[in-house]
């Protein structure tokens, strides 16, 4: 649950790293004269978010829930976060790693907060293997989710990763390096379970798990060119508790109305179904290059998700990221969007005549309110007044279609129709 003292303590330890990272030069320097072969670094993030809308509150991810609703005009947890990683080297071969994350989210608990905890042995200079708590290693920006310094832009653009549902993997993954026909190749597999990763549902939560989680992806990097290519599939482990008197209910109408109604059974037991997140099979189909030749910047990234029920969305997302430096400024322009492949669920039965009319509309709502259908485009500039520190500016303008809201905190009253909601953002990302 939210604390309102770690969030405070959470903000204070962002404006005294970032004043650090500013003025001091030998942070790193200090502690790797302390103890041999260790390294501590890390970054953060400090922004202020606002936007016009009383019906709508901005979600970075699914993980977090605003403390106020939809009633506070500006926030500072949206984006803000402190990350802190130790390196120790125990020899050419073995690397110890450990990093942790405070950000934002709708439980925020010691454990959560560990991103990664691995070792990571290298038997031959092009082979890594890494054992632990590892990075969800499935697109372009995997590496770089949490630290808003190695992109030009406020975030990661929400259309495509606001509603990926995993962060990090308990398990093993192996990637094979090689440098051929004037490129860097480096092939990559994962194989784990996720860290359980706490989801809001109305007042309660949702403490979602996967299962026999892999990915594949293959990469190569030429000049300033940059492009990587993956597979990604994961089994839900276990059931949303929110859901259950729903599920209760669906269960029961399916086994009482078999005889004498079975198109409403029928159609109870496939609502059933699709509201089901246990053993739910989810795979994402991604692609993405980016280039920066230290002038020009442009980055794309196009993704397909599939699903076997629809209680987590399912449909295709893309963006498109472009950028010039002008000496320590860089304006950009940013462009992404969803779109369900799920069409909105409709009344098939009349469930009136089993005295169910109103639940049958409460299953209905659910089932549509995880769609995800809406399009954003934005402005903003990034300004490099240090080496280790950038402002960031950005405006965003989104508009979402009806029934497509699954991103967003808000009035049930608009589902219906669509809305645009306006966004601004200004931040100093960092790195020490």
């Amino acid at each position: 649950m939210h604390n309102h003292y770690i969030e405070k303590a959470v903000l204070g330890l962002v404006v005294i790293l970032l004043i650090l990272s500013i003025t001091s030069k030998n942070l790193v320097y200090a502690q790797e004269s302390l103890i041999p072969n260790f390294r501590l670094s890390g970054y953060g993030t400090l922004a202020f978010t606002v936007d016009d809308r009383e019906d709508m509150a901005s979600l970075r991810d699914f993980s977090q829930k605003p403390d106020d609703a939809f009633n506070d005009d500006w926030t500072w947890k949206l984006d803000s976060r402190i990350g802190l990683q130790a390196d120790y080297r125990a020899s050419d071969n073995i690397t110890f790693v450990l990093q942790g994350v405070l950000r934002d989210q709708v439980e925020l608990t010691p454990r959560s907060s560990i991103e990664s905890a691995y070792v990571n042995v290298k038997p031959s200079p092009w082979i890594d293997l890494r054992l632990g708590r590892l990075g969800y290693d499935a697109f372009l920006m995997s590496d770089t989710r949490n630290v808003g310094y190695a992109y030009i832009w406020v975030r990661p653009p929400t259309e495509f990763y606001g509603w990926i549902p995993v962060f990090s993997v308990d398990g093993i993954d192996s990637a094979f390096t090689i440098n051929k026909w004037d490129a860097q190749w480096r092939i990559k597999a994962q194989l784990g379970q996720s860290r359980d990763v706490a989801f809001p549902m109305g007042d309660e939560t949702y403490d979602f798990k996967t299962k026999y989680t892999y990915s594949f992806t293959l990469s190569r990097e030429s000049g300033p060119f940059r492009i990587k290519a993956g597979y990604s599939q994961f089994i839900a482990k276990n059931e949303a508790s929110p859901f259950a008197p729903l599920h209760a209910g669906l269960d029961a109408i399916a086994e009482e109305t078999a005889t004498f109604f079975p198109q409403i059974s029928a159609e109870a037991s496939d609502l059933r179904k699709n509201m089901s997140f246990k053993d739910i099979m989810v795979g994402y189909t991604t692609i993405g290059a980016a280039y920066d030749d230290g002038s020009w910047i442009a980055q794309a990234e196009f993704g397909h998700s599939s699903s076997t029920a629809d209680a987590l969305p399912l449909g295709d997302m893309a963006y498109l990221g472009v950028g010039h430096r002008f000496f320590d400024w860089t304006p950009y322009l940013l462009f992404s969007i969803v779109i369900p492949n799920n069409d909105k669920r409709m009344p098939v039965n009349d469930w009136s005549a089993i005295g169910q009319e109103d639940f049958y509309s409460q299953v209905l709502h659910f089932v549509n309110s995880t769609r995800l259908e809406q399009q954003t485009f934005s402005l903003g500039v990034r300004w490099d007044f240090h080496n280790k520190a950038a402002l960031k500016i950005q405006w965003d303008t989104t508009r979402v279609e009806p029934w497509g809201y699954g991103l967003w905190w808000r009035d049930s009253e608009i589902l219906t129709r669509s809305s645009r909601i306006n966004v601004g953002t200004i931040g100093v990302e960092f790195i020490f």
